[in-house]
Formats: structure tokens, C-alpha cells, sequence
């Protein structure tokens, strides 16, 4: 059944979410069509996640990402807690070296994907880091089940409609700190934020804002100003080509929050 369904969300061999990212661009280069941005990214994920994983490791993408991945580290090597979850953790590659950088550490996941979370399964390896289904802007955690709860690239996917309550569960779920490494129109560049622009997965949230408003304590706060440079020595180290469909954006691409609970 699984091998059907992927079937029949291919057009030639292409998958439908690619035809309809060129589609959208398309429109915009011709007619600079902006179509709404996604309320609800459930079914995208669920066909995307299919391919997410494999389509990642292959690629070389994760030799670069691994940039913000480390600065997640050094972060939390500052900080004490004795237990940490990835909101929107996908197959696991955060959570996966957050685990190996603290064994000590209770770790754990959440993500609305099925497709994402049966890759984690096999990314994983019978690691005990127990991953569960779920939707950010409702999670199924107690209050304070974390002092950490982090996110890459998740929240940037979610409608501005529904930010405020994902902030707010996030608030809920952690009793220490958050961490988000996610899209910030304000902190990036006006390249990017064109090219951008016709996407309607991605959004811009000004994080810094959100959390103020909702009287939590900003610790840092960081940009592609503030580590641009470092990223370019790290990419100029990587010996392999990018190989993904959509390349690589550089370190604009990101902001990097960290959020005291109060």
C-alpha cells in the first residue's frame, strides 16, 4: 500500500510537491503571483516526508546544516538541564546528536509527520530516544516535561494565525529554556526574502517579538550579521558538492533565539 501511495503522488517520476513548487515559482516569475501561504502544512508533510530523509542524507545538505546544529551544542553546553525535546524533530538528526553529545540527558521528539517519524525509526536504530506524533500548536506533553525545547527550521513552516499558540505550548512544555535556529524577514537578506517570497510553506516570524509580548526573557539573539563569516569557513572545508533540488541557502536563512521561561 505504502508503495502505491508514493506511486500515485508521482507525475513522470516527479514528485507532486516538486511540480507544484515550480508551478508557484513559475507564476511568479511570469506574473509575480503570490498565492496564500499554507494554514495547515499536515498533508505536505505527509507526502514530503516520504522522500525527506533519504533525499537529506544524500545530498550533502546536512554537511552544511551542521553548522546550526553546532551552535545548538555549544548553546546547550552552556546551560543546565537534564532533559531536552526537538519540536517538529522530523527523522531524528537533531535529537539523534543531542543524545550523543549528552548521554545523561532524557531526549525526546515530536512531529505531526508519520511519514517523518516511521523514517525515524530507521534513522534512529533502536536508539531510546522515543519520538511521538503530535502537533506543535497542541502538544501532547504535561507542563514543564522539558527544560529544553528546541527547533530547526519547524516553526518558519507554521501560519501566523496559529504562531502565537505553537510560542505558547512551547512556553508550556518547557521549564527553562527554548531554542529556535528558524526564518526572520527582519534578519535576513533582501535576496533570500525574494526568493523567498513565492514559497508558501515558509514564513517569517519575528521570534524576538512573539516572546517579549508574551513576557518571556530573550538570553541571545543572533543572526547571519553575527555568524555569516563563520559559516562561509565552514562551508569552504566541505569537500562535496551540494546535490538537492532546491541548493543550499547560505547563512542568511537563519536566526538564532534563545528564550529564558519565566
Amino acid at each position: 500500500m505504502q508503495m502505491q501511495d508514493t506511486y500515485w503522488k508521482k507525475v513522470f517520476g516527479v514528485e507532486i510537491f516538486k511540480i507544484r513548487y515550480y508551478a508557484k515559482l513559475l507564476l511568479y516569475k511570469l506574473f509575480k503571483v503570490k498565492l496564500p501561504k499554507i494554514i495547515d502544512q499536515r498533508d505536505y508533510w505527509k507526502d514530503r516526508g516520504q522522500v525527506y530523509m533519504n533525499e537529506i542524507l544524500q545530498s550533502g545538505y546536512l554537511d552544511r546544516e551542521v553548522f546550526f546544529q553546532d551552535m545548538l551544542i555549544d548553546q546547550l553546553r552552556s546551560l543546565k538541564f537534564t532533559s531536552f525535546f526537538e519540536a517538529g524533530c522530523g527523522f531524528g538528526w537533531n535529537v539523534k546528536r543531542v543524545h550523543e553529545e549528552f548521554p545523561c540527558i532524557y531526549v525526546g521528539g515530536l512531529d505531526f509527520s508519520l511519514s517523518q517519524i516511521l523514517n525515524s525509526k530507521e534513522y534512529l536504530n533502536n536508539i531510546n530516544i522515543p519520538i511521538v506524533n503530535g502537533d506543535n500548536c497542541c502538544m501532547p506533553f504535561k507542563d514543564n516535561a522539558f527544560d529544553i525545547g528546541f527547533s530547526l527550521g519547524v516553526f518558519m513552516n507554521i501560519h501566523p494565525s496559529k504562531i502565537k499558540s505553537a510560542l505558547q505550548e512551547m512556553i508550556r512544555v518547557c521549564g527553562k529554556y527554548i531554542i529556535h535556529i528558524e526564518y526572520d524577514e527582519n534578519n535576513t537578506t533582501p535576496e533570500l526574502i525574494e526568493k523567498r517570497t513565492f514559497k508558501t510553506n515558509i514564513i517569517s516570524h519575528d521570534y524576538k517579538k512573539l516572546y517579549e509580548n508574551l513576557g518571556m526573557t530573550v538570553v541571545n539573539f543572533y543572526s547571519y550579521k553575527d555568524f555569516g563569516e563563520q559559516f562561509k569557513a565552514h562551508e569552504q572545508k566541505i569537500m562535496g558538492d551540494i546535490n538537492r533540488w532546491e541548493g543550499f541557502e547560505g547563512a542568511e536563512k537563519y536566526i538564532f533565539i534563545t528564550v529564558e521561561v519565566k
